[in-house]
């Protein structure tokens, strides 16, 4: 893959805000780029599914990079894809990270012939900034290498920086991440989208033992004290335009 060498110092300082809270030390939030795979078909997800399992995560941990997350939609038209989340805990690993892995004899070699029966069709990816609240991607001990567990990617949109920073502000200092610990909705990330699609966004990853506990825990939110607190305060109203909900599962090599 190759980086695409258009981001600036600039996007350092989107992540300058270090969480001070009792659960951590100081941290620099991580940069969280999402890459989909589009899939051309069961032998070809396979063999992807391989390659990042045996070269292209061990790679990436050498590299300090970890967990990183593999994934695919439980539902819906684009089952098939596999969707892969890799935190670089600066955004010096962004813009090396994949030069580097092109170096490793392994990966040169797997991907110098993978051209005559190509893993995927198209590759795109977008890249985050965590929240200071919740710097760094996490695997929830509830769920933690538990046979069909489940994600849930869910992408806010915004009209306007302005509204999307108050909703950032929200879960940060309006302490909706901590009720979503609280209530059972257990986080893996939270980001703000730098360079992606339906820009203004922040997504964030749930994670859950399965669909039952999804919808139980989803209900004890809405009706928890916490949430009833702050979901009409003036200041967060008209934050989201859309929200998009995709249901994922864990597959092969994933650390999450």
């Amino acid at each position: 893959m190759q980086r695409r060498h258009f981001l600036t110092a600039s996007l350092a300082a989107a992540a300058a805000s270090p969480l001070t809270g009792a659960r951590h030390k100081p941290v620099s939030p991580q940069y969280l780029e999402w890459i989909r795979f589009e899939i051309l078909n069961n032998s070809s997800r396979r063999s992807l599914l391989r390659f990042l399992e045996e070269t292209v995560i061990p790679g990436l941990n050498n590299e300090g990079i970890s967990p990183v997350g593999v994934f695919r939609p439980k539902y819906g038209a684009h089952g098939s894809d596999i969707y892969m989340l890799v935190p670089h805990p600066t955004i010096e690993s962004f813009l090396t990270a994949w030069d580097k892995m092109a170096e490793v004899p392994a990966y040169a070699e797997v991907a110098d012939t993978s051209i005559q029966a190509p893993f995927y069709e198209r590759l795109s990816s977008s890249l985050m900034v965590a929240f200071s609240h919740m710097p760094t991607v996490e695997v929830p001990d509830a769920i933690a290498g538990k046979p069909g567990r489940i994600f849930e990617l869910r992408t806010y949109e915004a009209h306007n920086m302005l509204k999307l920073n108050r909703k950032v502000e929200m879960f940060n200092e309006g302490g909706e991440i901590q009720i979503f610990r609280d209530t059972g909705l257990h986080p893996v990330f939270f980001g703000k989208m730098l360079s992606g699609a339906n820009m203004p966004n922040l997504t964030y990853m749930l994670g859950f033992e399965d669909m039952a506990e999804r919808d139980k825990n989803w209900a004890t939110f809405v009706k928890s004290p916490g949430w009833a607190a702050i979901k009409d305060l003036p200041r967060y109203k008209d934050t989201v335009s859309a929200i998009t909900d995709v249901i994922l599962t864990a597959v092969g090599p994933s650390q999450i």
